[in-house]
């Protein structure tokens, strides 16, 4: 077995070193309280393959640290189990990327194989990034599921262009080089890389739990502007990472509205997105306003008869004096008034429903809209509420 260390400073990355993350696990944790780690093996079966490489990761002082135990021979896989096993007992919280469907089964496997006592795996915290943030993915508009996808987006990259599956034959022939004699430096160097890589982007993309916590974060609304295009809204906020989406919510057609946010690299070809910049512990929404006429349908339409010859309805408190022959009780989608004016879209109903006049363009619409002037009535209140169901 041999023994790596690597060591950097928590300033050159995202890092609750830097400033204060306030949201779970780091609200709960201290940052030395917490180690992620990653392995590789020859193959996905513990039956039939072994593990080769263990890395973890490691706040202490000012530095994020790196520790990697090699099998640089057939016999080290125990070995290196152990130290493994010892080294994250003084520990609470134990971050993994896919580790509770993969690296912790396998190396439960190993240590009954081993004879191994395994049980500080059931005294610590898992925090698995891959089932936290996987629902995420696809409202990031990431490629995959994948660690090295998430890395793109908070603007990593890698050095290291190997998958786990090819660096088993890179293993196999840094295996055989040694046996042989031959220079295997570069070999080794790739087989570390990927590794020292996996953990070191695990402990970034940890930034991103706090995707989890948006809907509870201690915001305050701040200042509101209307324009011709847009309602601009800004709240203040502590937020650890500067970053951009845009939420194609009530794009017409969409049967998931609101439900796609993707990061904004070039300008969206997608119809009156709604934009949501965060820089600076300042949240601001860019809302488009829509110029056009809209609906206002009643919901006590049993109260109203449908004047045919008019082809408009009529409160029955006035209708019930005209001939019966020219009206009938009304329907649902024919109870409405309509009204012209600047609006902005708003992703659930039932936040607004019993305070403000919901429009849409016809009964069935799934898309609902507030106008502009009724919303700026009592701002505050409004784009709180707006902020809430829409992140």
């Amino acid at each position: 077995m041999k023994i790596f260390t690597h060591s950097f400073d928590c300033k050159d990355m995202l890092s609750p070193l830097n400033g204060t993350w306030d949201f779970y696990p780091f609200d709960s944790y201290q940052p030395d309280e917490m180690c992620f780690f990653d392995i590789e093996t020859t193959g996905l079966s513990a039956q039939t393959s072994n593990i080769y490489l263990i890395g973890a990761g490691f706040y202490e002082g000012d530095k994020f640290k790196v520790i990697q135990w090699f099998a640089d021979d057939y016999n080290s896989e125990k070995t290196i189990i152990t130290e493994f096993l010892k080294f994250i007992s003084s520990y609470k919280v134990l971050f993994q990327y896919n580790g509770n469907s993969f690296d912790i089964p396998y190396i439960k496997w190993k240590c009954t194989r081993h004879k191994l006592d395994c049980s500080v795996f059931d005294e610590l915290v898992h925090i698995d990034l891959f089932s936290k943030l996987r629902k995420y993915g696809d409202m990031l508009g990431l490629e995959n599921k994948k660690l090295i996808s998430f890395e793109h987006f908070i603007g990593l990259n890698r050095d290291d262009t190997f998958n786990g599956g090819e660096l088993v034959d890179v293993y196999a022939e840094y295996m055989q080089n040694r046996f042989l004699k031959k220079d295997s430096e570069l070999l080794l160097h790739l087989l570390l890389l990927h590794n020292y890589e996996d953990i070191t982007g695990l402990s970034q993309i940890a930034v991103l739990l706090i995707l989890r916590e948006f809907n509870r974060l201690p915001v305050s609304y701040k200042s509101v502007d209307v324009s011709a295009g847009f309602v601009t809204v800004t709240y203040e906020c502590k937020v650890p990472y500067d970053f951009s989406f845009v939420i194609e919510s009530f794009k017409k057609g969409s049967k998931k509205a609101a439900d796609s946010i993707i990061p904004i690299i070039e300008k969206p070809a997608i119809e009156n997105p709604i934009e949501c910049r965060i820089s600076d512990n300042t949240i601001t929404l860019f809302i488009p306003v829509f110029n056009r006429s809209l609906k206002y349908y009643f919901n006590d339409y049993n109260n109203y008869y449908y004047m045919i010859e008019e082809g408009e309805v009529m409160h029955k408190s006035v209708a019930q004096y005209a001939d019966p022959s020219v009206r009938r009780r009304a329907k649902k989608q024919e109870c409405f008034v309509t009204h012209e004016g600047r609006f902005i879209p708003v992703r659930k109903s039932g936040c607004f429903s019993k305070d403000y006049h919901l429009f849409k363009e016809e009964y069935v619409s799934k898309e609902y809209f507030i106008d502009v002037e009724d919303a700026m009535k009592c701002a505050d209140e409004f784009f709180m509420t707006y902020y809430r169901q829409l992140l």
